[in-house]
């Protein structure tokens, strides 16, 4: 019988085609998986691979071999994931970073109240996990709420509205929108329309309305307001501390409502599990 080690490295060699990356979740250097790959193909008594300057590709053998393992891996991962979780009561959840320091994590301890038993393993990426294939139980999307194969929940629709350090602005209890042009304007990476939709929407002209600060993450930009650096526009509900602590304000300007949201996501064809359900409820009974 073949190596079941080795079949494992040949199987992540054909789903994602670098030796690089292969041999990185396999857990050995690239040598090492070159190893396993020949020794592979001498107990199969089949050239598996071929070897070049540009890295290395599956010969039609090694495609037939890597049609007919298919998701074989997947399935051994998840039943000896599903064995090592036996007794306890997880609740596995993905979402984006900003929802999760900005909103989820300050309010988790209520649901740990409510929920005691149950072990939350959050996790934060920016792709789009697949709740069929993977182990997660649920997860939090911003987005239309139309993605498909899944049942999804409106948490609350987007806004964006205005905020930046009250020292900034001539008279804080009443601001002047005109001191906005006046601001710097602060832009998140991922985010660099926000700020033109909402002026578009405010009907203002601005320099920086295209340009200005770029900062890595939201999280960065309410960091740099803070400081004093420039206005940021982002949805108020992810600025309730800093709100609160008076070390931004949010004058009495438009709000713009987005197209997109935050919804609650889970699989149909996966059992609705307690904490699940219990989580689903939960969060919108938090929501604004």
């Amino acid at each position: 019988m073949a190596s079941l080690r080795a079949l494992h490295a040949f199987s992540l060699l054909a789903r994602h085609g670098r030796a690089s990356i292969a041999a990185e979740l396999l857990g050995v250097s690239p040598s090492a998986l070159s190893h396993l790959l020949r020794k592979l193909e001498g107990e199969l008594g089949a050239t598996l691979v071929l070897r070049d300057g540009r890295g290395l590709t599956l010969t039609e053998e090694g495609q037939r071999l890597a049609l007919g393992l298919g998701d074989a891996f997947d399935k051994i991962d998840e039943a000896v994931d599903s064995f090592r979780r036996r007794g306890r009561t997880e609740l596995r959840i993905s979402t984006v970073s900003t929802f999760a320091t900005r909103w989820l994590i300050p309010r988790l301890p209520q649901f740990q109240g409510l929920q005691p038993d149950v072990e939350i393993l959050l996790s934060t990426s920016t792709r789009i996990v697949d709740l069929n294939r993977e182990s997660y139980d649920c997860a939090i999307r911003l987005g239309k709420g139309n993605w498909p194969g899944v049942e999804s929940t409106l948490l609350w629709k987007e806004h964006l509205t205005v905020a930046l350090a009250p020292r900034l602005l001539n008279a804080p209890d009443k601001p002047v929108i005109d001191e906005l042009k006046s601001q710097r304007l602060l832009h998140s990476a991922a985010r660099r329309s926000d700020w033109a939709t909402w002026l578009r929407s405010a009907q203002l002209d601005h320099a920086d309305s295209a340009a200005g600060m770029v900062l890595e993450t939201r999280d960065l930009a309410i960091q740099a307001a803070i400081a004093g650096m420039g206005a940021i526009v982002i949805d108020r509900r992810f600025l309730k501390t800093e709100l609160e602590a008076g070390h931004l304000v949010v004058p009495n300007w438009p709000q713009v409502e987005l197209e997109t949201g935050y919804w609650f996501v889970r699989s149909p064809t996966r059992p609705m599990s307690r904490p699940v359900s219990s989580f689903r409820d939960w969060l919108r009974s938090e929501a604004p």
